[in-house]
């Protein structure tokens, strides 16, 4: 009785995020881009980020290999092996990276921009 709740409880989750994205409550649009800091102008534009991709997909393959273990046996948690854990957790530091860098720019060109004001 558990499982069919649980079955009933995933379905729903799924049925309410697919019924979001097609009536465009959940918009992808930009998924995969980043804003970036124009230093010229001090505006912001977008760009296509690699960082982002390879998350996403290192993400989609590791969930896909977890899924798959369960459909083939429901009866216990699988194990994952260590490669997939490094794997996912180095796509993340490699965003993390990406991240901490680009956020480290905008914290230097802000300061370079109140130095040159306050003269």
């Amino acid at each position: 009785m558990a499982s069919i709740l649980c079955m009933i409880l995933l379905v729903g989750f799924f049925g309410v995020i697919g019924w979001k994205l097609l009536t465009g409550g959940i918009r992808l649009n930009y998924l995969l881009y980043g804003l970036r800091l124009n230093r010229t102008d001090g505006d912001y534009t977008s760009f296509f980020s690699p960082g982002r991709v390879q998350l996403l997909i290192v993400t989609i393959l590791t969930a896909s290999y977890y899924l798959l273990q369960v459909v083939h046996d429901p009866t216990k948690f699988p194990e994952v092996p260590a490669a997939w854990v490094a794997a996912l957790g180095g796509s993340q530091a490699i965003y993390l990276v990406g991240k901490a860098q680009s956020m480290l720019f905008r914290i230097r060109d802000l300061i370079d921009r109140r130095t040159t004001n306050e003269t």
